[in-house]
């Protein structure tokens, strides 16, 4: 009986340890989250999202704070800190869904950024981001068959990998 109170207890401990696992705690998680809305008072927001957030682990295994937005918190949030979520929250979509996105040929040279990020292991965000520096630093020119390729040169190269490295990560 001795062994299976400490196995629940062990159990109980485990699961628990995922907000302990946490390096940013939940007060930093939504000061950032505050402060990236442009929120007024971002502390308070804070301290709210703080009160009602938990961790919660991704498929990728990575953990974040969430606070499900639920009529208690939003209803916190709006008197004690005057930030109405729901408001918010609305309007960031409906700007979302009129934001113009551009376009990118699939000749470009964020195409090719992607071909060669691809190239070089990377996927997901970390090629994504590979592909818009390498589109910023990258001039088009022409090769003998006529075809267009893209590269960087010259006096770019120095600042286009110490943008790699800052922006995503990436040494070349």
């Amino acid at each position: 009986m001795g062994v299976l109170r400490h196995a629940v207890a062990a159990m109980l401990l485990l699961g628990s340890n995922a907000a302990l696992a946490q390096t940013v705690t939940a007060y930093q998680s939504g000061l950032r989250i505050a402060e990236g809305r442009g929120y007024a008072n971002a502390g308070c927001y804070a301290q709210v999202f703080a009160k009602h957030a938990v961790v919660v682990e991704r498929a990728d295994g990575r953990r974040n704070w969430h606070a499900a937005s639920t009529p208690a918190y939003n209803a916190e949030q709006r008197s004690r800190c005057g930030i109405d979520r729901l408001a918010d929250i609305s309007s960031r979509r409906a700007m979302r869904a009129t934001a113009i996105r551009p376009r990118r040929p699939a000749g470009s040279a964020y195409a090719t950024g992607l071909q060669v990020a691809a190239e070089r292991g990377h996927g997901g965000e970390r090629a994504a981001c590979y592909a818009r520096i390498f589109s910023s630093y990258a001039s088009a020119s022409q090769r003998p068959d006529g075809r267009v390729h893209y590269v960087v040169e010259g006096r770019s190269v120095p600042v286009y990998a110490l943008e790699l490295q800052s922006s995503c990560g990436i040494s070349r």
